[in-house]
């Protein structure tokens, strides 16, 4: 097991903080999103998403059940590759726990999460180029199943989009919160554990500080984010809050 910790300050360029954080986080989501591939709803809104990230794949692997799993900037991620966890000391820094079994994954997180590059999502739709339907879905119900989703979508692989940049912008504001408000989370260690998809819904099951909170992202529903499971001073119903705030449409 190979662990590296790093710590950035941002006290000259406090932007530059928010920019930073924003990416790492679309990295660790991106290295997360996962789908069953042997539900084709699932399946097709897996694909619409991914083509919608510049410079992501995806690839197939088993774990008791076949399963689809991001492939980016031509890296294989899956539930064991990498464990990113975040937690700012003050407005100004922030520190980066990157954990994996594989060492060559810990430099390629680091290097990715703090080159100058942006990680661009919710653009045009790009073609797939690796992807090789799973057992359960045939070429011609894969193809047509595609079309269906792509024309009845209404916009919903944008929404989803958004809600993710609204949760990212969520937690950065409870990040960076007084210690003095109950619901901050500055100080406090935020893992992200699974990111999958269900169908159209992401659910996205996040730790702070070895507690355990789990949100429901539906672009379909009016309340666009349900809370599963929360801790005692809910945090996960204020993230909610936030996030519908902050949605723009």
């Amino acid at each position: 097991m190979t662990i590296e910790v790093v710590r950035y300050e941002f006290e000259e360029y406090p932007d530059q903080l928010r920019i930073y954080f924003t990416k790492v986080m679309k990295l660790i989501i991106i290295s997360k999103l996962n789908c069953l591939a042997t539900n084709r709803v699932s399946v097709m809104y897996f694909r619409e998403l991914v083509k919608r990230i510049q410079g992501c794949d995806y690839h197939s692997i088993k774990y008791g059940k076949p399963m689809l799993f991001t492939k980016f900037m031509g890296y294989e991620f899956n539930y064991h590759v990498v464990q990113v966890t975040i937690r700012t000391l003050s407005n100004y820094t922030i520190e980066i726990s990157i954990e994996s079994i594989i060492q060559e994954f810990v430099r390629v997180f680091d290097r990715l999460s703090s080159d100058t590059r942006e990680i661009k999502w919710n653009v045009l739709p790009t073609s797939i180029t690796n992807y090789l339907p799973p057992p359960s879905v045939s070429h011609e119900e894969s193809t047509k199943k595609e079309k269906i989703s792509v024309t009845g979508s209404k916009g919903e692989e944008k929404v989803t989009f958004y809600l993710l940049d609204s949760f990212i912008v969520s937690l950065h504001i409870l990040m960076n919160l007084s210690v003095r408000d109950k619901v901050s989370l500055l100080g406090k260690n935020i893992e992200i554990k699974d990111v999958s998809l269900t169908r159209k819904i992401l659910n996205i099951e996040m730790l702070v500080d070895d507690e355990t909170i789990i949100l429901d992202l539906n672009p379909k529903s009016r309340d666009k984010v349900v809370v599963s499971l929360d801790n005692d001073i809910k945090i996960g119903e204020t993230i909610k809050s936030l996030m519908l705030q902050n949605y723009i449409d």
